[in-house]
């Protein structure tokens, strides 16, 4: 399904689009009168979201509302943001989608003419298909019923009033024309031609459309879809007319973050999103405090996706991901990791007087193996932080349960079930909130894993119909990590400097698995990420190349990992008077490097270490024990 989502029937599209996407489309006061930039890693949706803007799929949401509760879901969501109206959509999309023949006509295109020619005949006919579609006619055959009449200004290029079949006539004329230069084309050089302005924008903004009905009265919105296949300049001099265009209707531009420059990426105020409130990063959009919509969205998509498929209809598939330990499997090696982690508390002098109250209390602890081991990972973090404060301010007193109680808090407790999880080799990452975390709030990844989950699940349905199984913690856990490896794997294929942005995680990854499992857990519940002071980010973004010339490389890489949600940078960390931009590690390099799936963990690196790891790896990290002081 998700191989060929482009190619998918609009009637099956429908039926499993999530209605909770829509929920980042409520936070514009009027998203069909401007201009928004849909912007996403690859696989965030960008394409999903303009897709269901088109008339097809909106007339399906209406017409199937009442048959399908979760198109119904759809639809409200559409009726809530002016999409469609009681009476039907009342939304005009018209989509025109880029693609590389656009970038290898910069070479050749002075001015950019030909491109403006090119997407003026592509607007046009993207607009005559929608109002056809959205009539419930054929395209082409009967472009004829319709009329598109405008005022236009002098030398435009678009007819002031034609029939569909004329403007279709007219446009078709534009490719031809642009097709013959191109294969009349030597070696490089100048092509004649063109447009002077890009008509199609104000055209389809102002164009009365009429047919035998009369007038038809909608919001307009163009839909611009994969942006970054444009060449840098054709990008530029497309934003720039449509932001100073300011037309009376919606421009949706989608595209992928790697069409954005460093100075966007790792800039403040892209970051920040000050310059543009009209930004929707969709990673971002679904991370931080909107992770819970983000989850209901997800799950939602992942049901209905099961839903289609054979052999699985009338099941939920989240009652078949398991939530809960084989407690019974892990329990000779808990035990044995338990009475581990006492006598190492008490060689390292864990035996005084001063822990006594302590070790009693968890030797007399009840519950099962896990619960203990786990008790016991919690009082040897407990006992090693507190001799290194002990030994600095000689304070031997003996300590209380409430003490020990007073110093568990939530991160170090999740830390020492980390701890004692990867000692035992239990099951780190499974259930339904894991699969959520794991995806970096980017849906495609979330498809990926929760895919490679449902593959096994609906290998057990068709033995065991009757009473399914379902998929154990331990198995979860296996397939996760397999995906997280491919994913790793495929990583130098995938990126610009795949070799250098590879060896660059490898070695943040090393670093904060090693800081992450140091004996006191000074960071719990773990460190995921990395961070430079404001000061380096300001460097790498406003210097000249030429200035910064041993740190290019290292730019373009981290420029290449945020463009892919690899690297997710978050703004405004302070620590010792010094703020931080820090970058946290995608979570399924978390999964990779064996580290814990929270936030809030991070050490600041120089951009010279930063330097040096990209080129060494992780053989860069030196292993540094803790130092105990005697």
């Amino acid at each position: 399904m998700r191989a060929s989502q482009r190619s998918t029937s609009d009637d099956e599209f429908v039926r499993l689009f999530g209605a909770g996407a829509l929920d980042v489309i409520k936070a514009f006061d009027d998203p069909w009168n401007g201009l928004v930039f849909l912007r996403s890693a690859p696989g965030g949706g960008k394409t999903t979201f303009l897709r269901l803007l088109t008339p097809r799929p909106l007339r399906l949401t209406d017409k199937l509302a009442d048959q399908n509760q979760q198109v119904k879901a759809t639809r409200d969501a559409l009726r809530e943001i002016g999409a469609i109206g009681r009476e039907g959509p009342q939304l005009l999309g018209a989509m025109v989608i880029f693609t590389s023949e656009y970038k290898e006509l910069s070479a050749f295109d002075r001015g950019n003419t030909l491109f403006r020619e090119l997407l003026n005949s592509r607007i046009v006919v993207a607009a005559l298909r929608s109002v056809v579609e959205r009539a419930e006619r054929q395209f082409p055959d009967d472009l004829h019923l319709f009329t598109f009449e405008w005022e236009p200004e002098s030398d435009a290029t678009i007819p002031g009033r034609a029939n569909g079949q004329q403007l279709f006539e007219w446009a078709s004329r534009i490719e031809r024309g642009f097709y013959n230069r191109m294969d009349d084309l030597g070696a490089p050089s100048a092509i004649e031609g063109g447009h002077a302005r890009l008509d199609g924008l104000k055209w389809f903004a102002h164009v009365c459309i009429s047919d035998a009905h009369g007038p038809l009265d909608v919001k307009r919105v163009l839909l611009m879809d994969e942006l970054q296949t444009l060449s840098p300049v054709q990008r530029g001099s497309l934003i720039e007319f449509v932001t100073n265009a300011r037309e009376q209707c919606g421009v949706w531009i989608a595209e992928r973050l790697e069409a954005l420059t460093h100075k966007d990426l790792l800039s403040e105020g892209a970051l920040r999103k000050r310059d543009y409130d009209n930004v929707i990063q969709l990673e971002e959009r679904w991370s931080g405090p909107k992770t819970k919509p983000y989850t209901r969205l997800v799950e939602s998509i992942a049901n209905l996706r099961a839903a289609k498929a054979d052999g699985f209809e009338g099941r939920e598939l989240f009652p078949l991901i398991g939530e809960t330990d084989d407690i019974a499997s892990l329990e000779d090696a808990l035990l044995a990791r338990s009475a581990q982690i006492e006598q190492e508390i008490i060689d390292a002098g864990g035996a005084g007087r001063r822990y006594e109250e302590w070790l009693a209390a968890t030797r007399a602890l009840d519950g099962n193996a896990l619960e203990r081991a786990f008790q016991w990972q919690l009082l040897k973090i407990l006992v090693v932080r507190d001799m290194r404060r002990a030994q600095r301010t000689f304070d031997f007193d003996a300590l209380s349960i409430d003490e020990l109680g007073n110093r568990s808090g939530s991160g170090t407790e999740r830390a020492a079930e980390h701890f004692l999880r990867t000692d035992v080799a239990a099951p780190i990452y499974f259930g339904r909130e894991a699969l959520s975390a794991v995806s970096s709030s980017n849906v495609d990844q979330y498809l990926e894993v929760a895919g490679s989950l449902f593959e096994e699940i609906s290998a057990k349905i068709r033995f065991h119909r009757d009473q399914p199984v379902p998929l154990t913690a331990a198995r979860q856990d296996a397939l996760i990590r397999s995906v997280a490896r491919e994913r790793w794997d495929g990583l130098p294929r995938r990126l610009p400097r795949g070799v250098e942005a590879r060896r660059l995680l490898e070695a943040i990854g090393e670093f904060c698995r090693q800081q992450t499992f140091r004996k006191s857990a000074p960071y719990a519940p773990g460190v995921t990420g990395i961070a430079i002071t404001m000061e380096e980010r300001k460097l790498l973004i406003d210097s000249e190349d030429s200035d910064i010339t041993p740190f290019l490389r290292l730019r373009d890489v981290m420029t290449s990992l945020v463009s892919h949600n690899l690297l997710m940078p978050r703004l405004d960390h302070r620590n010792n008077g010094r703020e931080y931009v820090v970058f946290y590690l995608n979570r399924l390099l978390c999964v990779h490097f064996g580290l814990p799936l929270g936030y809030g963990g991070w050490r600041g690196q120089s951009l010279r270490d930063l330097l040096h790891w990209q080129e060494t790896g992780g053989n860069a990290i030196a292993i540094a024990e803790e130092a105990t002081l005697v």
